[in-house]
């Protein structure tokens, strides 16, 4: 299926004697553009790559790449210079859904940046009868190939259904296999793109980038394993942190109460059971399971409390009043402690919303900076964020403060942000308010907690006046205490561990999960898929080099490296050490060799549900006086791929003859423009 095809392309200038510019359509097949070498070829495909955002392919960004015919000056047929006012590009396009987008794009405006597209929502240039939405998008800029809803290559992709995935660097990172990449194997300008199999690649550091635009061309498994292996592999060493993590908490809680933990392996399990965990207190050399030495220091505590009971003599009466109102303040201060810790929990949770409520705000204010950008770069239409509508929800804002039918004026973008980041300076203050709160309530903790120490010395003091008329002796109070402390140390390490086993068997869980998903990953580099797509590629090649008139060495004798997927020359003697097919061929034959790669790789994508957008434009393909035979079976080729739009621009010599022996026996769609490419409207 063909990804996007050129409907229609338009160049308009505005000088002080009137309008120039010209204007073509395109057919979904083969395109001939004819024009003698000084009449402004050159000037429509590098006008044409501009229109598309791809001048990157020729050399720079913007339109410093551009002539001086689009942006200082036309001349008229009496050689007189006539200055521009302004200039623009129109390029009418559809994608493989049928639907039907025109770019817009300036290269000389006084309001408009020529990193703003302006995308009209319809066929623009074919009919403009229908009030077209227009929708603003930029490049050449941060954030343009990413998903924030208003960078142009972001657009262009989805409109194209492709999905363009991460790819490694050479700085062992990640990047997008960004459009502009997958372009420079598709627009071959004149220039430099005869060069080499997929030349004027723009420099993203992208590792081994040629050979993953010929992965992502032939859509083949090796470069979507790749990447779901590279994932796979992530997961799991993100799986395996999380299971060291855990075991050094319980580690931590084990250690600090000679405790052992059976059933937990060092490395990760995955097939991890947590019934079959031990948890084992260590006490004088003996093991006994936790659960029933707390359930012991617990029964030593309830025969101590006993003992408390038993009256041996009468007790003073203002020493069980003191006990009696120690007792009682020691519960209220713990009644307080327990209310300020909620205080605390309160606090850290309207705390957590406040954060989240300031990550929202910052990313509505994201939205509106990129408004803001479009707006300076020249954009007036479907700006929503302008107009007193919410850049996330697109609801109107309106004003708590006002009513709804109150007539007010919208806020303008600048607005916007001004109240956005007065709300994230508010939300900031509350933030830090509540920061301070929680500071606070953490000291006022600490100090109940201090006087709950102070009140219990007294409280234990009391209860050690009243061992004289008790049974219960000083030892049991020290005992007491002693075991009080113990329980609720284990207790709390205790409670820590089985959730940190919880936890394992959720991680556990996952690895398995992970390893079935790398599991079904093939470890082999290719696929059978794979080998078969380029085994066809490679036959392609073959059949197109001898069909194009190679003759620098024997076809049959062409390899394709399965590790770059580039053309290998591959002798008998020479088996082992592959030579680049380049070095033996002369500049003609090598540039038969970039059609015959560049064909295949389409037919191969074609036949095989690839993701080749489906249009290749050559500028000037026929370098170093190629025979008119070669160029003849060039076009053939060309008007007979199925489901393919090429456009070919080229001076055939300035000869109609070279044209006519060119053309022989090919169906195609011409576009001419005589001696001048631009002119009066």
């Amino acid at each position: 299926m063909r990804k996007i095809s050129i409907k229609k392309f338009k160049i308009s200038l505005s000088t002080a004697s009137g309008d120039y510019g010209f204007e073509c359509s395109f057919e979904n097949k083969l395109n001939i553009v004819r024009g003698n070498n000084s009449s402004g070829k050159s000037t429509f495909i590098n006008s044409l790559i501009y229109s598309l955002g791809m001048e990157e392919i020729i050399g720079g960004k913007g339109i410093k790449i551009l002539p001086y015919a689009l942006k200082e000056y036309v001349e008229d047929f009496e050689k007189n210079r006539i200055k521009i006012i302004s200039s623009y590009v129109f390029v009418e396009i559809e994608n493989e859904m049928n639907a039907i987008i025109t770019l817009k794009r300036s290269i000389v405006s006084s309001e408009k940046n020529s990193k703003l597209v302006e995308i009209i929502q319809g066929p623009y240039l074919s009919e403009k009868l229908s009030p077209y939405k227009v929708t603003p998008t930029y490049l050449h800029d941060k954030g343009s190939a990413q998903e924030n809803g208003a960078g142009f290559f972001s657009y262009l992709e989805k409109f194209m259904k492709l999905e363009l995935p991460q790819v490694a660097t050479s700085s062992d990172g990640e990047a997008k296999l960004y459009l502009q990449t997958i372009f420079s194997a598709l627009l071959i300008e004149q220039k430099r793109g005869w060069t080499d199999y997929i030349a004027n690649t723009p420099y993203y550091a992208i590792r081994d980038v040629r050979s993953k635009i010929v992965e992502f061309l032939l859509n083949l498994d090796v470069f979507e394993n790749e990447r779901r292996k590279n994932q796979a592999l992530s997961e799991i060493s993100n799986i395996q942190k999380l299971w060291s993590e855990e075991k050094c908490k319980i580690k931590l809680f084990s250690e600090n109460n000679s405790i052992i933990v059976y059933g937990i392996r060092e490395s990760i399990d995955d097939s991890f059971d947590p019934h079959l965990v031990r948890i084992i207190k260590l006490d004088d050399g003996n093991e006994t399971p936790v659960h029933s030495y707390i359930g012991d220091l617990v029964t030593k505590i309830e025969e101590i409390e006993k003992k408390s009971d038993v009256v041996q003599g009468d007790v003073p009466e203002n020493l069980i009043t003191v006990y009696l109102r120690t007792k009682e303040e020691l519960n209220k201060l713990s009644s307080v402690l327990e209310s300020v810790n909620l205080d605390i929990q309160v606090a850290q949770s309207r705390l957590n919303e406040y954060k989240i409520s300031k990550l929202g705000i910052e990313k509505d204010l994201e939205k509106n900076k990129i408004a803001l950008k479009l707006k300076n770069l020249g954009a007036e239409h479907n700006l929503e964020i302008a107009s007193d509508i919410c850049p996330s929800c697109h609801q109107p804002i309106n004003d708590s403060l006002l009513l709804v039918d109150t007539l007010v004026q919208p806020m303008s973008i600048d607005e916007n942000i001004k109240y956005l980041d007065n709300q994230k300076k508010m939300v900031a203050k509350f933030i830090s308010g509540l920061e301070q709160a929680v500071q606070k309530l953490d000291l006022q903790s600490k100090g109940i907690v201090e006087k709950i120490a102070d009140k219990r010395t007294i409280y234990l003091s009391i209860k050690k006046d009243l061992k004289a008329f008790n049974a219960i002796t000083e030892t049991d109070i020290r005992l007491k205490i002693q075991l009080e402390t113990k329980v609720s140390e284990l207790t709390k390490s205790i409670k820590n561990i089985e959730t940190s086993i919880n936890n394992l068997k959720d991680i556990s869980l996952a690895l398995k999960n992970a390893k079935e998903l790398l599991v079904q990953i093939p470890n082999k580099k290719m696929s059978k898929v794979d080998i078969s797509k380029i085994k066809n590629l490679q036959k392609s090649f073959r059949e197109l080099a001898g069909a194009f008139g190679y003759k620098s060495a024997p076809t049959n004798d062409i390899e394709l490296n399965n590790d770059t997927l580039f053309p290998y020359l591959s002798g008998i003697e020479l088996r082992e050490v592959n030579t680049d097919i380049k070095s033996d061929s002369s500049a003609s034959d090598f540039v038969r060799l970039i059609w015959a790669y560049l064909l295949s790789i389409y037919s191969v994508s074609n036949s095989n549900n690839g993701n080749h957008p489906g249009i290749i434009v050559f500028d000037e393909p026929a370098q170093h006086s190629m025979a008119v035979l070669s160029v003849n079976a060039l076009l053939k080729k060309l008007t007979t791929q199925q489901n393919l739009q090429s456009i070919v621009a080229a001076s055939f010599d300035e000869s109609d003859r070279v044209f006519n022996e060119s053309v022989e026996g090919v169906g195609y769609n011409l576009i001419t423009f005589g001696t001048k490419l631009l002119k009066p409207l």
